[in-house]
């Protein structure tokens, strides 16, 4: 993943030095070709199961490979390489309908086979798969081909949102046998050509089962700052910057005709805190660090106004109402309480970031200064991707990620022994309430969250200030981008055209 290379300096002097950073060729402008700047990753793979997953991964999975069931651009679940789930009558067992027809990139068919073999491989806790954290409820013994398009899946304890957990791009079919070295999915697009830390590109698969793209290719180049991905916006280069900061973006606008899609939604970014060693094991620490934080500056500051306040829990899922909490605001004196209560009035840390994603680093440095305003003595530890995923769960402080919605960010960071868990938070009455959530029926699911959320409010390992907007600034020859509520509008390129 990324080594952060030190171009950025080079890069301000205009977009003609890019060539000197190591990016690739320059590629001619396509009518029928989407170029899309990314933040680089060094160490990326084809394998959509790895154990973490960068934000170029995650987008280069979602257009090569598919779920059981999706999310669509407003959040709502619908059906994918599935056609329907039937529980038995106490959600222990799950009966899946494949839809027929589906292909494979290489021309085969898409059977059972495929899909018990893709549920058992990341079943396995030695493919330590991400998504391995979203179906531990899945009895691995269980899970059998009834006929060519019938799953069976027995769980170990009731499961009501079935359905939901498969839309995760952390959840594809794949071909037998195929992942993990040269994994072949049923997409809309096929891999054409791939340079790890450098650009792939992937080209539209014709026996595609839905509605294909009207793009024949996207090519993802990979740039080592946000800075240089806007200069190649500016420059012709690329047609859509896909990681700019808000600052970045509204200097973008107007700008060569340059235009900004504004995904709003619930993705939020946050500061995770070890709460497995002190300081952070204290509940008094992280109430303190979270009465520091002036939330209104850092939607100001680090999203330029395009993001949302947030509470220190993670979003409600619609239709619920949000829970009867109130706002939590700067409170410097009653930080130093409890502090001193704690034992740790002359606190310093670091809080580690790649600053992969628009605001990280940004983020961080204001939390800084807000703390400051205690005696609290906060420094931004920046590391490359490769560093902080191979020593993930080992920070301290780091900033963390979550564009996924709250079923899943429940079951994949927030219960204990998860790898999305870099906190360790392992809080029993949260634990009981998920257990509740997830085996009740749909009309009890609301007031069961909202007693989750006052938790995380309360005694949670992150410190959840905002939920930012997605901004993607792009040429105005591309037509049909969609915003996406989860915050990844480049999942959704069927009616994308280049003009």
């Amino acid at each position: 993943m990324s080594r952060r290379a030190r171009c950025l300096t080079t890069l301000l002097l205009g977009a003609a030095l890019l060539a000197g950073c190591g990016r690739p060729d320059d590629a001619a402008a396509s009518g029928d070709t989407l170029r899309v700047s990314v933040s680089a990753d060094a160490g990326e793979s084809l394998n959509p199961y790895v154990g973490t997953q960068s934000p170029i991964q995650e987008l280069r999975s979602s257009l090569l490979f598919e779920g059981l069931t999706s999310l669509d651009p407003a959040g709502k679940t619908e059906w994918r390489l599935a056609t329907g789930m039937t529980p038995n009558a106490d959600r222990t067992q799950w009966t899946i309908t494949l839809r027929p027809g589906v292909k494979f990139t290489d021309g085969t068919d898409f059977t059972s086979a495929d899909a018990v073999s893709s549920i058992k491989y990341l079943r396995d806790p030695a493919h330590a798969a991400q998504g391995l954290s979203l179906i531990q409820m899945i009895d691995p013994a269980a899970i059998q081909a009834v006929d060519k398009l019938t799953v069976r899946i027995g769980l170990t304890e009731p499961f009501s949102p079935f359905k939901d957990i498969w839309a995760s791009v952390l959840l594809p079919m794949t071909k037998t046998g195929s992942a993990p070295a040269k994994p072949v999915g049923t997409g809309p697009f096929a891999v054409k050509s791939f340079a790890p830390g450098r650009q792939s590109t992937v080209e539209r698969f014709d026996g595609y089962w839905g509605k294909k793209p009207k793009l024949r290719a996207v090519e993802l180049i990979e740039y080592q700052s946000q800075q240089a991905q806007a200069n190649a916006l500016l420059s012709g280069r690329v047609d859509i910057a896909s990681n700019t900061t808000p600052t970045i973006a509204k200097s973008l606008v107007g700008r060569g005709g340059i235009q900004l899609l504004d995904s709003k939604g619930n993705f939020s970014l946050r500061i995770g805190l070890n709460t497995a060693a002190p300081p952070f094991s204290d509940v008094r620490v992280r109430q303190a660090l979270r009465l520091l934080v002036d939330r209104q500056q850092i939607v100001s500051n680090v999203f330029s106004g395009y993001a949302r306040i947030a509470n220190d829990y993670e979003t409600t899922a619609p239709p619920c109402a949000p829970p009867d909490i109130p706002q939590r605001a700067p409170d410097v004196a009653a930080a130093k309480r409890l502090l001193a209560e704690a034992g740790h009035s002359d606190l310093s840390f670091a809080i580690t970031t790649d600053g992969l994603l628009p605001g990280m680093s940004e983020l961080a440095q204001v939390f800084a200064q807000n703390a400051a305003q205690a005696g609290v003595k906060v420094t931004v530890n920046v590391v490359p991707t490769p560093e902080l995923l191979a020593k993930w769960g080992q920070w301290p402080a780091f900033v963390d990620y979550n564009p996924v919605p709250y079923l899943p960010s429940v079951l994949g960071s927030l219960l204990p022994d998860r790898i999305g868990n870099g906190s360790h938070w392992n809080e029993p009455a949260f634990v009981r309430l998920a257990g509740k959530l997830f085996s009740s029926p749909e009309p009890d699911l609301c007031p069961l969250m909202n007693q989750m959320h006052e938790i995380e409010y309360t005694s949670g390992p992150n410190i959840t200030p905002a939920f930012s907007d997605v901004l993607m600034p792009h040429r105005a020859a591309v037509r049909g981008l969609v915003p996406d509520v989860n915050g990844r509008p480049l999942s959704f390129l069927t009616e994308v055209t280049v003009g």
